[in-house]
């Protein structure tokens, strides 16, 4: 009966179970790298898409304020008419160019900006993700001037409805002729020759005058400020465009 002697393996020297210990740490550390290279270039892919989508908005803020500026003029230029010939002329002898000055300076100037990007940014918590801190300040500066612009028009929209009670009881609607067909946007209504005031007692007047001549301040504001807003669409686009070369 034959013996078979046992074959001893060799053991294995403590520097072999180092050098598996450091390739498995090196095949970890290189996947973590790979992850977060992944997850940053995915976050800044976002991010650029974000900063795509805002230019467009700005783009579309400047729009309407340009809108609103050109509209803005024109209202103010027809209220301080409207004013000038309540208080300095006679009001029943100029009653045709009063209705006439009146269509515009009832008309609505308010700026509707655009909060697509905006109220993404924000509901999502991804205004981090704009690596740039001084784009990051532009922006939320933007924004905050936004809400100025839109209380400004709010407290104007709210004086423009009181002036508007009074002015229902000086002017009738009746006395304004049909749109031109070929122009219905046109600023100016034809106003019938025949056009009265339904009161000019001097208490009511004074009254709406009062009333005109405060939403003609706070519209002289709110222009001032459109123009800054603009401004600072302006800088803001063109900051975008350089920072992510759009």
């Amino acid at each position: 009966m034959e013996v078979h002697a046992h074959t001893h393996t060799p053991r294995k020297k403590w520097t072999h179970y180092l050098w598996e210990f450091l390739m498995l740490f090196l095949a970890v550390f290189c996947g973590f790298l790979a992850e977060n290279f992944r997850e940053s270039q995915v976050e800044h892919h976002r991010e650029k898409q974000y900063m795509y989508s805002m230019l467009q908005d700005l783009r579309a803020d400047i729009t309407e304020i340009d809108s609103n500026l050109s509209l803005g003029v024109q209202v103010a230029v027809a209220l301080d008419s409207v004013i000038y010939i309540l208080n300095e002329e006679d009001p029943v002898k100029n009653v045709k160019r009063l209705y006439e000055k009146f269509s515009v300076a009832g008309r609505i100037v308010q700026a509707g900006f655009t909060d697509r990007t905006s109220s993404q940014l924000k509901s999502s918590g991804s205004l981090r993700l704009v690596r740039n801190a001084d784009l990051s300040d532009s922006i939320s500066s933007y924004w905050a001037r936004v809400v100025v612009d839109e209380k400004i028009a709010s407290l104007m929209s709210e004086v423009q409805g009181k002036a508007g009670d009074v002015a229902t009881q000086v002017f009738s609607m009746k006395y304004y002729g049909k749109r031109d067909p070929n122009n219905p946007l046109t600023k100016t209504r034809v106003v019938r020759d025949d056009a009265k005031l339904i009161d000019n007692n001097p208490k009511l007047i004074a009254q709406f005058v009062n009333r005109i001549t405060t939403r003609l301040g706070i519209l002289y504001n709110y222009l001032n400020n459109l123009r800054e807003t603009k401004m600072m669409a302006l800088h803001l686009i063109e900051f975008i465009k350089k920072e992510y070369h759009l």
